[in-house]
């Protein structure tokens, strides 16, 4: 796989700040993975998607996997420690860059509860919402930049199964199944060879309104039903949402006003890659 260059979805300080977190990172042997629309876009433009991203992002979102409280309080204090970060007074696992630039730090791992809970320290009481994260992680990728620097990054498969997880945890968060449709529309030219390879392409042979987004999602929920089968519970979860979704309007008007009919239809193709043999345990 060719290198990217991160000037071409991000600014110079996104850079500058990676290359300080990166090392960092590594140095006390902490495994991450970037999650969000900065791995979004990172993953799409590793596999050669070409058009930049509405808005540059300036929020980083970087999950760690931790084993204990401890662990991740030593290392914000190694992050704290390095020039132009501080902490976030109100958001126990952020740090600001520059005066300007969020860096999400989100624990995962031994960390958590079995419901993929994480209590924080903080002020008050704080639990962030942590489903998903230990079955995402091996599965993510590798990218290599021009700026040297090497970067995991969530599949797009992963980051589809966690904003699922994240709007049904906050219904107020549209914008990450507005991300969703934006995956689906571009996923399968950056996927082909993949997709063909399983034979997906014959399950919509006579469709031609929808052809991609629906032979994309059946591929989608295939990945997620192999991520999902280390949790039972989380598999169900997520087939409950969509099962529901695929007959609602809620999720299907979020992905696009005019076309509700079409993405339930999208919907639909998700959980019916979930619910294929491949995607199962056997």
């Amino acid at each position: 796989m060719s290198k990217i260059l991160l000037s071409e979805i991000t600014d110079e300080v996104v850079v500058k700040l990676l290359s300080a977190v990166i090392p960092a990172l590594k140095t006390v042997g902490i495994d991450y993975f970037a999650v969000g629309a900065f791995a979004r876009d990172i993953t799409m433009r590793s596999k050669g998607h070409k058009s930049p991203p509405e808005r540059k992002t300036k929020d980083i979102d970087l999950a760690v996997m931790v084993g204990f409280l401890d662990e991740y309080e030593k290392l914000k204090e190694l992050i704290s420690a390095l020039p132009d970060f501080e902490r976030d007074e109100e958001k126990p696992y952020r740090f600001i860059f520059q005066e300007a630039y969020d860096v999400d730090l989100l624990p995962f791992g031994e960390i958590a509860n079995e419901k993929g809970q994480v209590e924080l320290l903080a002020k008050n009481a704080f639990t962030l919402e942590m489903p998903g994260f230990d079955l995402v992680q091996p599965f993510a990728e590798t990218v290599e930049t021009e700026e040297g620097l090497t970067l995991n990054v969530s599949s797009l498969s992963g980051i589809v199964l966690l904003k699922l997880l994240a709007w049904q945890d906050k219904p107020e968060r549209e914008k990450d199944i507005q991300d969703i449709a934006y995956i689906l529309k571009n996923f399968m030219v950056l996927h082909w060879e993949e997709i063909a390879a399983e034979g997906l392409l014959d399950f919509y042979a006579d469709e031609n309104k929808l052809f991609e987004q629906l032979v994309s999602a059946r591929y989608v929920g295939r990945k997620m039903g192999i991520m999902l089968q280390g949790n039972a519970d989380l598999r169900i979860r997520v087939q409950q949402l969509l099962e529901e979704e695929s007959k609602k309007s809620g999720m299907a008007r979020l992905m696009s006003q005019e076309f509700v009919e079409d993405n339930q239809r999208i919907i639909t193709a998700l959980l019916d890659g979930m619910n294929d043999p491949t995607s199962k345990d056997e």
